[in-house]
């Protein structure tokens, strides 16, 4: 589908318009919302959503959650539930501090919007203008690769998220290896969301202004809105009082978790805000607006027009939309994902951080704004049920959805099936079982240059895996295979797997894969290590 087409249809208001003239394209027509009756929405904030809010809290045993509602450049409320950690008394208000996460990348989008308007950069410079040390594993990307297909996840590059978890490299060090990235998919044909991609836009958007993106964020965004409790790194919230705990489900019990422990601040531009719900009540304000902050213009009306453009095409299914309450289409623009919800133009985006999950809605044609933060991730989905829930409230949809009763309904199917999935990984072991060639011989150092060094070494009769600042045992499998158990809890919960060694000239033990969450790790040995 032709982008351009799709971005110029979307500024209209009119989506019935839209549908009539994308018609076979999209393959879906309006759903039922259309038959849905709508009342006068209220303009405070209403008795039942707030004890909705409070019930869906309890129901799905979050410890504490925090919400901004805005309507018409107004604040209607801002309002914490529940404790900032579980077992202690700490309340949750609108000033407790969340891992915004991913919402970071709108921040790196409008950072990239205001130097776009100075004319610093352009949406379609090629990315080595800005960081000409990049290279790239495919030479035409090198020379092609722009600003815009950064932002809008298009470059066809591989995730490779844990080329830089756990290893506790630098963002010098990640943007050195991005020769290395994989290309999965062919140039702009589709959206593989990449948090590097957006370590590469942040920096260069950085270099083209003279400074650090984190002062670049802070200084031309954080500061001006008026956000006195954002941060851009995760040491500056060590020292805050009002903090939100992380919290994960461990062995079927949630408990809270450590926070930041992987390293995430190589790739602050992608996911490095912290904020508290006061502090995203502004920054739905001014995206909701033109611009203008207080009478000062910060970007420009068609530079804000175009974040929140479509620039890729997001293929969906009739499910899909069924679920999400989209009629027509999903892409992506800018640090937004760009759809409709009831057939009304939505800009949205979610983020996860370590424990705590985070999400922001924006109806711009009715002037409605949404966040949600959580600490935990016992509820994956809560916060934009609740989020549908406020917009369905403020549209007036009568009746409005009840997506916590409805996802109450299928949740202890859904955790049965997290413990098969996560005993199935687990099951298997042969108690003594032992590999065919002595535990000596996978010993060594393992290295790639993307995913950078593994070591593997026999302490007290038990191979042992280290992979940057975190460990795992290896429990065998079978032949050459081996279960890779890993030492921190959470890590353990998410990514344990198998790993598989391999021999090559000699019969000598020269490689070692794994599975990483998405990511395939394969290392080879280091000759004489």
């Amino acid at each position: 589908m032709n982008v351009s087409i799709v971005t110029a249809l979307y500024r209209q208001t009119n989506f019935r318009r839209l549908a009539a003239a994308l018609g076979l394209l999209l393959a879906a027509g309006p759903t039922a919302s259309f038959a849905q009756t709508a009342s006068a929405a209220p303009n405070g904030f209403p008795a039942e959503l707030d004890a909705y809010i409070a019930k869906a809290v309890k129901d799905w045993e979050v410890p504490g959650l925090s919400i901004a509602i805005v309507r018409n450049d107004s604040v209607i409320v801002v309002k914490g539930y529940g404790v900032r950690e579980m077992g202690k008394p700490g309340k949750v208000d609108q000033n407790t501090v969340f891992d915004a996460a991913s919402l970071t990348k709108s921040f790196t989008a409008t950072a990239t919007a205001m130097l776009v308007d100075e004319g610093k950069m352009r949406w379609d410079d090629p990315v080595k203008r800005h960081l000409p040390q990049v290279r790239f594993m495919d030479s035409y990307l090198t020379e092609n690769l722009t600003i815009r297909d950064l932002l809008a996840h298009r470059s066809g590059l591989e995730p490779a998220n844990f080329s830089w978890r756990f290893t506790g490299i630098d963002r010098a060090e990640l943007i050195r290896r991005t020769p290395f990235l994989k290309v999965a998919a062919p140039f702009r044909t589709q959206m593989i969301y990449s948090n590097v991609g957006y370590t590469l836009a942040g920096e260069a958007a950085a270099s083209a202004a003279g400074t650090t993106w984190e002062a670049l964020v802070r200084d031309r965004i954080v500061k001006p809105l008026g956000m006195n409790s954002a941060v851009v790194s995760y040491a500056a919230v060590e020292r805050m009082p009002n903090v939100a705990s992380p919290h994960a489900v461990i062995d079927a019990v949630q408990r809270p978790i450590r926070r930041e422990g992987i390293g995430r601040q190589a790739n602050a531009p992608a996911g490095a805000v912290q904020a508290t719900a006061e502090d995203l009540s502004r920054w739905l304000r001014f995206h909701l607006g033109d611009g203008t902050w207080e009478g000062r213009r910060l970007v420009s009306e068609a530079a804000m027009q175009e974040m929140h453009s479509p620039q890729i095409i997001i293929p969906t299914t009739p499910a899909f939309r069924t679920a999400r309450l989209v009629n027509f289409f999903a892409a992506y623009g800018f640090g937004f994902q760009v759809m409709d919800y009831r057939g009304r133009a939505m800009l949205w985006h979610s983020g996860g951080g370590d424990g705590q999950l985070a999400y922001m809605a924006l109806l711009p044609n009715e002037k409605i704004g949404v966040a949600v933060l959580v600490n935990s991730w016992i509820a994956p989905v809560i916060h934009g049920m609740l989020a549908g829930r406020v917009l369905d409230t403020y549209l007036g949809i009568t009746p409005p959805s009840d997506g916590s009763a409805t996802g109450l309904e299928g949740r202890a199917a859904q955790q049965q099936r997290t413990r098969d999935a996560r005993k199935a990984v687990r099951d298997g072991l042969v108690p003594g079982s032992a590999p065919a060639r002595s535990l000596s011989a996978y010993a060594g150092v393992y290295a790639d240059s993307l995913y950078g060094e593994l070591t593997v070494r026999v302490e007290r009769g038990s191979l042992v895996l280290r992979m940057g600042r975190e460990a795992a045992d290896l429990a065998h499998r079978s032949a050459d295979t081996f279960l890779v158990r890993w030492r921190d809890p959470v890590f353990d919960e998410l990514y344990t797997n198998n790993g598989t060694f391999a021999e090559g000239a000699g019969g000598v033990v020269d490689a070692f894969t794994m599975r990483l969450n998405r990511d395939t790790v394969s290392v080879r040995r280091v000759a004489g290590r």
